[in-house]
């Protein structure tokens, strides 16, 4: 696992550098690179996870909410299983059904917006599909940035806090979470180590 999560935040690393070109280009067709706002919904193809981009008030930032669904395509979270709520200031993890928080930390966001954000296109409150290992949600006035992983194929959603250097900081959070459950790593001198993991239903 250990070895696993060292290559996803490498990988991850030049992916999301390599995202810096001109909003015509990455227009064309895949891998698709959504910009998500409040009201806004994506799933992971093939799998199912889902999110969704809320906001409590004006005053404050987009928080995305991913979970596991009662059936791929309900966006209804499973009973039982762990979503997890992502901000900027950090991240915390329920299992849902349950008022009481099982997870949480807290995160400085990175300089600048996210790698490739600009040459996003929005979704203007709908919902989509992420299908490839190159696809990439962004969510709106935050530094989140969350992709399908695995190869060849697609075990779970990965979500992180990325800055306009396209790099993995030290201390910032991988959030992993399957049909089989969750995983959270933290950075640590070039390295992802876990500081959270659950299976759904317990």
């Amino acid at each position: 696992m250990r070895l696993l999560l060292i290559c996803a935040l490498g990988a991850l690393a030049l992916a999301l550098g390599a995202t810096t070109g001109s909003g015509a280009e990455q227009l064309k067709g895949s891998p698709t690179r959504v910009l998500v706002n409040t009201g806004d919904r994506f799933d992971v193809g093939g799998l199912s996870i889902a999110c969704r981009v809320v906001r409590k008030s004006a005053t404050v930032t987009n928080r995305l909410v991913c979970f596991r669904e009662t059936k791929q395509g309900s966006f209804k979270a499973s009973k039982g299983s762990y979503a997890v709520e992502f901000t900027e200031a950090g991240l915390a993890v329920a299992r849902v059904g349950v008022k009481r928080l099982v997870f949480t930390r807290s995160e400085v966001a990175p300089a600048g917006p996210a790698a490739g954000s600009a040459g996003a296109t929005a979704v203007l409150g709908g919902t989509v599909s992420l299908t490839t290992r190159d696809d990439k949600a962004f969510v709106a006035g935050t530094n989140i940035v969350c992709r399908p992983f695995g190869s060849p194929r697609l075990k779970s959603l990965l979500c992180v806090l990325v800055g306009s250097d396209g790099r993995i900081h030290d201390g910032t959070y991988l959030v992993f979470l399957s049909d089989h459950g969750l995983l959270i790593a933290q950075a640590r001198n070039g390295r992802a180590v876990t500081v959270f993991q659950r299976v759904h239903g317990r």
